[in-house]
């Protein structure tokens, strides 16, 4: 009876041994993502308003397009755990699918892949991905054709450009084409190529030729630019248009009357340790994250609030409404405060 009993427990032992295997080597399949998003541009266009990089649309997508997050930058999480694999993560300010006016596109598209039992970081750096066309209409082409109007086409669709335009026309890059429209006709005048990144201006004039009536038109592309494009800290942080985000401002202690900038996620309790939901009872710091949706503390950096107007202003206790909200904050970075690396003595503030 006892030699059946232990034989029984054997024969249960070796049944469970390759589900549990196979348990431990599901589990040992996956990896860790890291994601940041750096150099916010300068904006192309006067209409193209100031860029907060946790609205952009982050995705990430395995080999098979299957999509692993989706949605604002600033509501991802600081980790992402994927089967090992390949995948592709992009971020794009906006959606832009056909040519339109004064709408700059940035962001910035990587492959990479994802180890078993490891973590990999990833940093998307902003640049423009569609191309800007501009065109100057002298006096001598308008009083050559005072009917007529211009017609930029390009593959994904056609924009009508008016003499009086000022505003710059968009497109995916490619070839872009520029025709005259006039009266019941419609004459091609040249074609374009533009790259991403590209901004170019073509002025038109004409000139009438008194013995065959032909026209001659001059291009000028002299005046052809690229966006340039920045990493915040990389110029120093003296200014607010180049605060450290919370990544940089982590690395940069010792460094005073800097600006840093991340999102409100909490309140330091105690040494390394964090609250990240409300109701919160202290008033004299901040965390804050490198997204809204922080969570860990290797992720953000605390700030001091002495008593006066930032404190007032900017405590969870008096404010909760300002919880995930960004913002800019000047002072003096330092290696530790509450544990976790920080700022002291801010001496002005900017809310998002």
């Amino acid at each position: 009876m006892r030699t059946t009993l232990q034989l029984v427990a054997i024969l249960a032992a070796l049944l469970l041994l390759p589900i549990s295997c196979q348990d431990l080597f599901r589990q040992t399949q996956t990896g860790i993502l890291l994601i940041s998003l750096q150099g916010l541009p300068t904006p192309a266009t006067r209409a193209s308003g100031i860029l907060d990089s946790g609205d952009f649309l982050l995705t990430v997508a395995d080999a098979n397009g299957k999509v692993y997050y989706q949605g604002p930058y600033a509501q991802s999480p600081d980790e992402l755990t994927l089967p090992a694999g390949t995948y592709t993560v992009s971020a794009e300010s906006a959606a832009f699918e056909t040519p339109a006016f004064d709408t700059p596109q940035w962001g910035d598209v990587q492959v990479v892949t994802v180890a078993a039992g490891s973590s990999i970081s990833v940093t998307l750096t902003c640049t423009q991905l569609n191309s800007g066309l501009r065109l100057e209409v002298q006096d001598s082409f308008r009083q050559a054709f005072p009917e007529g109007k211009l017609l930029l086409k390009a593959a994904e669709g056609c924009l009508d450009y008016g003499y009086t335009e000022s505003r710059t026309a968009f497109f995916h890059p490619g070839a872009v084409s520029i025709s005259l429209e006039d009266g019941n006709y419609v004459q091609p005048l040249f074609t374009r190529t533009l790259e991403a990144r590209q901004i170019q201006t073509v002025r038109l004039s004409a000139s009438i030729d008194g013995k065959s009536g032909g026209i001659s038109l001059q291009v000028d592309t002299n005046r052809t630019r690229l966006t340039e494009n920045y990493v915040y800290g990389s110029a120093g942080a003296e200014s607010i248009e180049h605060a450290y985000e919370i990544s940089a401002a982590r690395n940069h202690a010792g460094e005073k009357d800097v600006w840093v900038c991340g999102y409100i996620v909490g309140v330091a309790t105690s040494s390394g340790k964090a609250s990240f939901t409300p109701p919160f009872t202290k008033d004299t710091n901040l965390v804050l994250g490198a997204k809204a949706a922080t969570t860990d503390t290797d992720y953000c950096l605390s700030v001091e609030l002495p008593k006066g107007e930032i404190r007032a202003a900017l405590n969870l206790v008096d404010n909760p409404q300002l919880l995930g909200r960004k913002v800019y904050i000047r002072g003096d970075l330092v290696s530790a405060y509450y544990g976790i690396p920080g700022l002291k003595a801010p001496s002005e503030y900017k809310l998002n």
